[in-house]
Order: structure tokens, then C-alpha cells, then sequence
């Protein structure tokens, strides 16, 4: 099983269901997750793509190379490699996705039903150079963004081997759309499937059809916008505290006008707490997890002065992170690292990746209801298990939640870390802690 990252995460802490499934006569089982699509079963688009998967295996030559784009909790690719194997057909099945959370899940269900993948946090047709493929999957994501939509239809018809095909399911809302963009693509476009929601549109490759390299992987290089123009999504002047901020934002990934309840919270905490307080730990790497689409990291660079600061960014969605990047490229020399990562578990690979012991950590996760997780689980302590470890001696923790999840996690601070203060705002709260 290849992948873009080390899995140090443990995976069972985030099923919250266990689904039976049955494919071309081959029994699977999939763990799902509340923090992913399709969190209480297979949905329903899904299942017709596979349908006419299976129908596509029968009629054409047995496929060598799959893309599965945008794999979710990896169901579709899982599901195409069990079949060609159950055929005795060697085949290369890659899948990716924007979510990091979606890549483990798709990695860790591999395992679980005995099919080789190769899993990458990249979103739908991004991270792969020079690639062709004999099948390309995609249960498309109906709020991507338009030109998202569109550039997908036109590289993918122009992704394909001869003889190769895109298999894609979209919400009947989109299906005119489609039909559209597969026609200006020059594809052929073999009669549709559809159920009462979605529709399966199957179509080949062309000489009109747009045949650009992919380019490399997003967390590899910078120029994001320039190599991807069509995810971008708008400029935003925003002066957020006082600092005049001016971010790019993408499609697929929030706080795409504005920093957020949490966000603001945590920067009247910084104010209140004074970057006098920052002085003695400006030297050391900066970590923000889930960054968003860079405001906050904008503005702590501008605060406190870090114009040439080691900085990681890390978060679940690669699209968040690479635009927090490229906004902070724009006026910093130092290019942030960017780690793709569902939580804070495993400090020794945050600290490899910036050299050492972090003066600030800033995170902002999306906590999944406690109600929803295995009663062993229980996210906000193992937060509290990471932090201590990621931080210098001396460094500063802030962190922002709902309120709710800022008073339990407030309650279960552990020794040798002591509160600095607290913010609350619109039912968000921002808590900030220093490792004695």
C-alpha cells in the first residue's frame, strides 16, 4: 500500500459505523465515519456509479489503471479492485482525495478487505504527473465550484488511454450542465443511467479534449493558483484586527469570505494576552492546525512580527492548506511546510518536519460530537495527549472551539500546562495555555 503521508493515526477513534457490502458477489465491509460523506451507509449514487462499473468490466477489455477521484471513505475503489481481482486482472487503483481523514479511511478499508491501493490527499484530478488511465471514477462533489466542475470534465476526457473511460456520478441538479461540458469536451458520451437523484454519465476521451500534464503534488511545490487558476474562488480585503489582510480563497474549503467565529476569538485572546508575552519563543517553528484559508496565520505573522518564521500549517483539507500557503507566501520569504493531517497525534513527524519543538500552536479543529464517537473515544483528550509534546518549553497554546467543547476541554488540562486567558465570542471560545 503506497501513500503521501505516514498513518500515525488511530483510525478506530473516528468510526462511528461499520456497513456490510455485497459486490459483483464479493462480501465487503466498510468502516464509515460522521466526520466524512456518507457517514451511515453507502449512498445511493455510489451504488448506481458501481452498477454501471459492473456493466463496463463485462463489455470492455478488463481495465489496468483506475483513478479513483475524490474516493471518500474509499468504497468505489475498494470495490473496482475487488472485482478485477476476483477476475484474476492486475491492476493499478489509485485513490485520492482533498481529505486527509478520507485518504486513512480509504487506506484503512483497503486493509481490512485485502486490496492493494495507492492513497493520496490531492484533490480529484491534482497531484498526478503525466498519467493515463484506463478507467477514471468519480462520485463528483456537487459543490466543488463550477469551474471545478467544468476543468474535471475537460482533463479527464484527455486523461484517458485509448480505449479508456470516465465513469461519474452528479445530482440530477447538475445533469444539464454536464451534458453540456461533455459535448463542448468533444467526448463521447455513451446513454445515461439515472435513479430519482443521480445520473451516470459515461464518456471517452477526444482530440478536443484538454490533455495538460497534471501537475505535481500539492503539498510539493508553491504556485498553487498559477497551475490550478480554475479553484480559485475570490479576493477578500479584510481588516481583521486592525491588520488589513488580503486573501485568496479557494472552492472546497471554508471561511471563504471572512476568519470565522473561532478564528476572531482566538486573535482578541492573543491581543488580550500581549505580544510581549510572544517575545521569548519568536525564534522557535509555529504550528496552526486547520488554518483555514489563511487568515489567522496572515494576521499572527503581521502581530507578532514573524516575517521569516519556520511555520507548519497542517489540517484534513490539502485545498485549505495550499491556499493558507500561497497567502502567506505574498509577503513572507519563508514558504510554510504543509502537513496534511486529521488531528495533532504523532509529534515526532510535525516536529521532523519543522525541525523541532514548537514556540506557538494554534488549532482549530472540527470536533466531532462525543455522542457520535465509540464511548472509548473521546477527541478533546487526546488533543490535550498531543499538545504538551509539540510545544517548547515556554510555548503558547491557543485553541478555539464551540463553547461547549471549550469548557470540557478547559476542565481537562493536565499537569506542568497553565491557562493564560480566554475569549468567548458568538458561542465560540478561544483558550490559551503555556507549557511551564
Amino acid at each position: 500500500m503506497q501513500s503521501n503521508q505516514q498513518n500515525n493515526l488511530n483510525i478506530s477513534g473516528y468510526i462511528t459505523k461499520t456497513v456490510p457490502f455485497k459486490y459483483r458477489g464479493i462480501t465487503l465491509s466498510f468502516d464509515l465515519s460522521q466526520g466524512l460523506f456518507s457517514s451511515a451507509d453507502i449512498d445511493a449514487g455510489t451504488r448506481l456509479l458501481l452498477k454501471v462499473l459492473s456493466q463496463v468490466i463485462d463489455e470492455s477489455a478488463a481495465p489496468k489503471t483506475i483513478l479513483d477521484a475524490g474516493c471518500g471513505a474509499g468504497v468505489i475503489g475498494i470495490c473496482a479492485g475487488a472485482a478485477l481481482k476476483a477476475m484474476g486482472v492486475a491492476c493499478t487503483v489509485r485513490s485520492q482525495d482533498r481529505d486527509e481523514l478520507a485518504r486513512l479511511f480509504t487506506a484503512h478499508n483497503a486493509r481490512k478487505n485485502g486490496i492493494e491501493l495507492q492513497t493520496f490527499t490531492e484533490p480529484l484530478l491534482a497531484g498526478s504527473t503525466n498519467c493515463r488511465w484506463d478507467l477514471i471514477l468519480c462520485n463528483i462533489p456537487a459543490k466543488a465550484g463550477k469551474p471545478v466542475l467544468e476543468d474535471f470534465v475537460s482533463r479527464s476526457a484527455g486523461l484517458l488511454n485509448p480505449g479508456g473511460k470516465v465513469i461519474m456520478v452528479a445530482v440530477h441538479t447538475l445533469a444539464d450542465f454536464f451534458h453540456e461540458r461533455i459535448k463542448l469536451a468533444g467526448a463521447e458520451l455513451q446513454p445515461e443511467e439515472k435513479n430519482s437523484s443521480y445520473s451516470v454519465f459515461v464518456y471517452s476521451g477526444s482530440e478536443q479534449a484538454d490533455t495538460t500534464s497534471q501537475a505535481a503534488a500539492l503539498t510539493k511545490e508553491s504556485g498553487f493558483f498559477e497551475r490550478y487558476p480554475f479553484y480559485r474562488r475570490n479576493a477578500v480585503e479584510y481588516t481583521f484586527e486592525d491588520i488589513p489582510l488580503f486573501i485568496e480563497t479557494v472552492h472546497g474549503a471554508p471561511d471563504f469570505d471572512n476568519p470565522g467565529g473561532t478564528t476572531e476569538a482566538a486573535a482578541k485572546l492573543i491581543l488580550k494576552i500581549g505580544a510581549e508575552k510572544f517575545t521569548q519563543i519568536k525564534d522557535k517553528p509555529i504550528l496552526v492546525h486547520e488554518p483555514g484559508q489563511g487568515f489567522f496565520p496572515c494576521w499572527l505573522r503581521e502581530f507578532l512580527c514573524l516575517e521569516n518564521a519556520d511555520m507548519v500549517l497542517s489540517g484534513r483539507n490539502i485545498l485549505a492548506l495550499v491556499a493558507a500557503r500561497h497567502n502567506m507566501e505574498k509577503a513572507q520569504t519563508q514558504s510554510p511546510i504543509v502537513f496534511p493531517a486529521a488531528d495533532l497525534s504523532g509529534a515526532d513527524d510535525f516536529i521532523r518536519a519543522s525541525g523541532g519543538r514548537f514556540g506557538i500552536v494554534a488549532a482549530f479543529p472540527d470536533i466531532i460530537p462525543q455522542s457520535q464517537l465509540p464511548k472509548e473515544t473521546d477527541h478533546l483528550k487526546d488533543l490535550w495527549e498531543s499538545v504538551p509534546a509539540l510545544l517548547a518549553e515556554g510555548g503558547i497554546f491557543i485553541a478555539g472551539f464551540s463553547s461547549s467543547n471549550a469548557d470540557r476541554f478547559d476542565r481537562l488540562k493536565p499537569a506542568g500546562v497553565f491557562r493564560l486567558g480566554d475569549i468567548k465570542r458568538k458561542g465560540f471560545r478561544a483558550l490559551g495555555y503555556v507549557r511551564g
